[in-house]
């Protein structure tokens, strides 16, 4: 009883003080202003552990936010600051393992169920109402009585209120970094977080940005207001903050974009955007004195494997840059069998691959990296992205549970349609079997049709030819053009396979991957894969306009 004597006397000395401060409401701008300045003290004292210890600290910044609603209780930043309010209260009862906080929080969250019914932050205060009142104030009946008004306003959020109310307890997540890399209409930002976390993303308007929040996730005190100038043309910067209690933010400040995707990678746990610029046309040509050669008309690209013409090859897309991906490397050594490992043979081959694509072809080639150091997934197909490379080749060893497995098979990006593919692809991504109906989903949302086309017949031309030249010299079966759904693989906005170039699991196989000759034959026998399939794209490849 006496706890809910204190509810509403928390509640009605807020609002005599809303009614003897107030002023009339004023320009949005200026409660905008209190509203920074309140965020700003806030994200100083969780900076540091020297403020943290003061009480006194904690109420200069919930004053700086009673501030926003006492002179401007019509505008549209109270509701925000009322819960940045209940927020740090409840935060102090935390910091100081006093009970009188815990009672301000829930005080404070109740104000504005009442007062601010319109709210967006509705369901949450009442969520946090619940969690307070059941957890830390054990008061159930009150507690029951917010979710019975949760349950009538929202099903769904009180469907979750229960496991919401213990999950708070467990420890946040936290938004340990942010990393992001940039090409010429093409940005990849990769968050990283020690756990997973639900999140809700949104675009406004007025100014042009596009925001997520991160559920019961705090941002480390080292990223707190951190903005990250990138100025692309098309993204401005990206801001990293707290936006409430237990939920971080990022917003990507928007100048021009075209569209965006978005998709989690696991073990750690990570959360990608990728965003895609408008395209700019490139300058016309300067005009040249050098007398024009004998008109030919060009020869129009061949139909691909089922007989059509693909998007790529109605638009006449030409290859001028291959990016060339030696599979892991650093702290992951993938497949491993005596002394060899897999980073080690796939850096070689792809070295060998980058030479003769580039002497004998006349390619410009990059490798996602040269020497033993760990490249994360997302960063590989960022880095062709961002390098406008026009295809992607992700050089791989195989390995199998079955000892007699053996011979070469090569992949693209789609739904995995036998065990083994699926087999291989949860090897190679490194990801628990939970993990895949979500991946398989992740490759309808990303891959467009004309890619996946294109890619599956970049992978037979590879396979076809990769299995002919070894057939010369040795006995190697081939195990055909497979899909599977690659974490490399996703994002790639080129035709992209992955080679599987012999199993490292098979005795014989193991030891022919230790001899350089067989290295160097399946090099040569990549490159006129792939050479072969650009020439299905223009029969003659301009390589005046490579240089």
């Amino acid at each position: 009883m006496m706890g809910n004597v204190r509810l509403r006397v928390c509640s009605c000395i807020v609002l005599i003080f809303i009614t003897h401060l107030a002023i009339a409401a004023t320009p949005k701008n200026d409660a905008r202003s209190l509203y920074d300045k309140a965020v700003l003290l806030e994200n100083e004292l969780k900076k540091s552990s020297t403020l943290k210890s003061n009480p006194t600290n904690w109420k200069k910044a919930i004053n700086a936010f009673r501030n926003v609603y006492y002179q401007y209780p019509s505008s549209g930043y109270c509701d925000n600051a009322l819960f940045h309010v209940g927020s740090l209260y409840a935060q102090m009862g935390e910091q100081f393992h006093d009970t009188l906080y815990f009672h301000r929080a829930a005080g404070t969250f109740q104000f504005l169920i009442e007062q601010y019914s319109s709210s967006s932050l509705l369901d949450e205060a009442m969520l946090e109402s619940i969690r307070i009142l059941r957890n830390e104030l054990k008061k159930d009946d009150d507690a029951d009585a917010i979710e019975v008004k949760l349950r009538a306003r929202n099903p769904k959020a009180a469907a979750v209120a229960v496991a919401k109310n213990t999950a708070t307890l467990i420890s946040p997540a936290t938004l340990s970094s942010l990393r992001h890399y940039t090409g010429s209409d093409y940005t990849r930002i990769v968050i990283d977080f020690d756990k997973e976390v639900s999140f809700k993303r949104n675009r406004l308007g007025d100014p042009d940005r596009l925001y997520f929040d991160f559920d019961n996730a705090v941002t480390h005190k080292s990223l707190l207001e951190r903005e990250v100038q990138v100025d692309d043309g098309f993204l401005k910067r990206i801001r990293i903050g707290q936006n409430t209690y237990r939920k971080a933010r990022v917003v990507l400040d928007l100048k021009s974009i075209e569209n965006y995707e978005v998709f989690s990678l696991y073990h750690p746990f990570r959360v990608v955007i990728d965003v895609q610029g408008k395209r700019s046309l490139p300058p016309p040509p300067v005009a040249s004195v050098v007398p024009e050669p004998a008109l030919e008309p060009p020869e129009m690209a061949k139909k691909n494997a089922n007989g059509n013409y693909s998007l790529a090859r109605q638009l006449g897309l030409k290859v001028k840059r291959i990016m060339v991906d030696p599979g892991h490397g650093g702290q992951d050594p993938g497949a491993m069998s005596g002394g060899l490992r897999e980073k080690d043979i796939t850096l070689d081959v792809a070295k060998r691959l980058k030479e003769l694509l580039e002497q004998k072809y006349d390619f410009d080639v990059l490798l996602t990296r040269d020497g033993d150091r760990f490249v994360p997934l997302e960063e590989r197909t960022a880095y062709a992205n961002s390098h406008n490379a026009d295809l992607f080749v992700s050089v791989h060893v195989n390995s199998s549970r079955n000892k007699k497995a053996r011979g070469i098979e090569t992949y693209y990006l789609n739904f995995a349609t036998t065990p083994e593919a699926m087999e291989v692809a949860a090897r190679e991504n490194a990801i628990a079997e939970k993990n895949m109906a979500e991946l398989q989903k992740l490759t309808t949302a990303i891959a467009l049709n004309s890619k996946i086309e294109e890619s599956r017949d970049f992978a037979g031309h590879v396979q076809n030819h990769l299995v002919s030249h070894l057939q010369k010299d040795y006995s190697i079966p081939s195990l055909g053009v497979k899909q599977a759904p690659f974490y490399v693989l996703i994002g790639a906005q080129m035709p992209s396979i992955l080679a599987e170039i012999s199993f490292l699991s098979h005795t014989r196989e193991s030891l022919l991957l230790s001899d350089d000759s067989y290295r160097q034959s399946i090099a040569e026998g990549l490159a006129v894969g792939v050479n072969r399939y650009i020439e299905t794209l223009a029969e003659h490849r301009l390589t005046q306009n490579r240089k």
